[in-house]
């Protein structure tokens, strides 16, 4: 009796401990338990530890000099009653598109704070309920930029499985521990936004209110780690506010990465011309210090809004008065002098004119998308080559006068639908041009990297790289794009890059240095692994790091002005229609008065 009684207090108190632990762990079923919780049930994890045993951090933070050398361990815990052994490796960080927090694939390979940690071993065989404790050291480079870098050290377990059609799959579980790195150097904590768009969802009530869709990027563009508390404000052209449901706020943000937010506003009076204001207040992550600089970063975008079941509505209520009038005037003919007939008909035809010019007006005032650029060929060097190898892009003419920014995307098997940006929207100056040609763009990373940013390895077919020339920063107006592809005839070998009659000899300009942004590629969005533009003042001059003490505000040109005036305009037309058949009535009715 004794003896079940301490086994039931033992066990008691095992459990408890599993639950106050503070270590990383994962549980899963052995191969053939199908994870049902049988005997073979292995959960593991890791946790921060000193030499002899583990400690109570929740995750590893260093600050260090460029050249300096961190040493420390790794706690790998076994909570299951089999022996195990686990791969352990360290990895790249990167913002998930909900703003979370993750590590890249084994498969991908690190270039950050991931390529600066070396463990001891790479595998490790854990007895069952027990604990593995694993050295390693983490050697900053001596040209490692000043601000925040991120990484984690994992441990995986590899294992066969099946899905739900039967097929096998290879299972790999894994669980990490954060690792955050803070080089001494200057700090520039900044965010961004960028493309902002609103659509507005119309009603079919002629007096009601509809509803708009925000979305927009938040971008890290400084070197620190930062969270963010996001607002978002929709007015229409009368002054009224609507309701806008979230966004919520970013809870971390890492350097070089971004976030697509998406926000609903309801209750948007369509006034022909509303806009959308987005506000983005930079904070310090929770247990990071307060930096004396965190500007506000406010972005404004005019988008049109058609109350078009209005519009019908008068053009309706315009048709039926003129039918009345013609109505009556018909009545009125039969029993009139044979001396007025001859007018009435003109004051008739004018009627049924001016019904006609209403129609006219509406049909000749949808709008029509005139945001369509001209296209031109950009030309793909080198022609031939393999997937680690560094592609330039080469217009075959300059972005039009008006051009401020440029922005480049990638399509094809494996990339999302609208192409992945492989050249964020950067000013103009950025990059150089070729002399009898235009813009001359080196990409910063292979295509290799850009698919394993996607989250695929295979590279097929053909891939269309498209360069726009956009009217400002904020308006995603396209002025000229510019199209070159080339196509992966292996997984990793591609030809037939298009060709473009250049000036021979030209010049390729070098590779543009992204300022405060990590060397890892980034993995949230479209934007994933790209460089981040420099950061320009007003005017477009360079803001040196650690100077940006104003609050930057970017406010764009409306999305669409040929949508807004084709709408004003049959709106105009219409109204005049209406009063010209009232004037014709007047008149007729003047005419029989005398």
């Amino acid at each position: 009796m004794i003896t079940t009684s301490a086994r039931r207090i033992a066990a008691v108190l095992a459990a408890c401990l599993l639950a106050v632990l503070p270590a990383t762990h994962a549980s899963a079923g052995a191969p053939g338990d199908g994870g049902q919780g049988s005997p073979g049930r292995t959960t593991f994890g890791v946790q921060p530890s000193a030499a002899k045993k583990p400690d109570a951090r929740p995750n590893f933070s260093y600050g260090a000099t460029p050249g300096a050398l961190v040493k420390d361990h790794i706690a790998v815990f076994n909570y299951g009653t089999k022996p195990l052994t686990l791969r352990v490796y360290a990895q790249d960080a990167f913002t998930t598109a909900d703003g979370g927090f993750d590590l890249f694939a084994a498969k991908h390979k690190p270039t950050d704070a991931g390529s600066w940690i070396e463990l001891r071993k790479d595998q490790v065989k854990i007895p069952a309920r027990s604990r593995v404790i694993v050295p390693f050291t983490l050697t900053v480079p001596a040209k490692a930029t000043p601000g925040d870098h991120t990484a984690g050290i994992v441990a995986s377990l590899s294992a066969a499985g099946a899905d739900d059609k039967g097929s096998k799959v290879a299972l790999d579980q894994r669980v990490g521990a954060r690792v955050y790195l803070r080089v001494a150097g200057a700090l520039t904590p900044r965010l961004a936004v960028e493309d902002l768009r609103t659509v507005y969802d119309g009603t079919a009530n002629p007096f009601g209110t509809g509803s708009a869709t925000v979305t927009y990027t938040v971008r890290n563009t400084g070197n620190v780690r930062l969270a963010a508390h996001q607002t978002v404000t929709v007015r229409d052209g009368l002054g009224g506010t609507a309701e806008v449901s979230g966004p919520r706020d970013l809870p971390e943000l890492l350097p070089g990465d971004s976030v697509a937010v998406t926000a609903k506003a309801t209750g948007v009076l369509p006034a022909f011309r509303d806009t959308t204001s987005v506000t983005i207040d930079p904070e310090p992550v929770r247990g990071d210090i307060q930096h004396r600089i965190l500007p506000r970063v406010t972005a404004t975008e005019a988008f049109t809004a058609v109350p078009w079941a209005f519009l019908a509505l008068l053009l309706v209520l315009a048709t039926a008065v003129t039918l009345v009038l013609i109505r009556r005037h018909r009545r009125r003919r039969s029993r009139s002098a044979p001396a007025r007939s001859v007018s009435r008909p003109k004051q008739a035809v004018g009627l049924a004119a001016a019904t006609v010019l209403a129609a006219g007006a509406f049909v000749g005032g949808t709008p029509v998308d005139a945001r369509a650029a001209d296209a031109g060929r950009l030309a793909v060097t080198p022609g031939k080559g393999s997937d680690t190898q560094a592609i330039t892009l080469t217009a075959e003419a300059p972005c039009p006068a008006r051009t401020t920014n440029v922005i480049a995307r990638v399509a094809g098997a494996g990339f999302p639908r609208d192409g992945q940006i492989v050249v964020g929207n950067a000013p103009l100056t950025t990059y150089g041009t070729v002399p009898g040609a235009g813009l001359s763009i080196p990409l910063m990373y292979t295509m290799r990297d850009y698919a394993g940013t996607a989250g695929f390895t295979t590279l097929r077919g053909t891939y269309t790289f498209t360069v726009s020339c956009l009217k400002g920063p904020f308006d995603p107006t396209s002025l000229r794009n510019f199209t070159g592809s080339l196509r992966f005839t292996q997984n990793s070998a591609y030809r037939d890059g298009t060709k473009v009659a250049l000036p021979e000899k030209a010049p390729v300009p070098p590779s543009p240095a992204a300022p405060n942004a990590s060397t890892a590629p980034e993995a949230s969005g479209q934007s994933q692994g790209l460089p981040v533009p420099a950061a320009t003042g007003q005017g477009g001059a360079a803001v040196p790091p650690g100077t940006a003490q104003t609050v930057p505000v970017a406010a764009a040109e409306d999305s669409d002005p040929a949508l807004t005036a084709w709408s004003v305009t049959g709106f105009g037309v219409c109204l005049l229609a209406l009063a010209t058949a009232v004037a014709l009535r007047v008149r007729g009715r003047r005419a029989r008065s005398e």
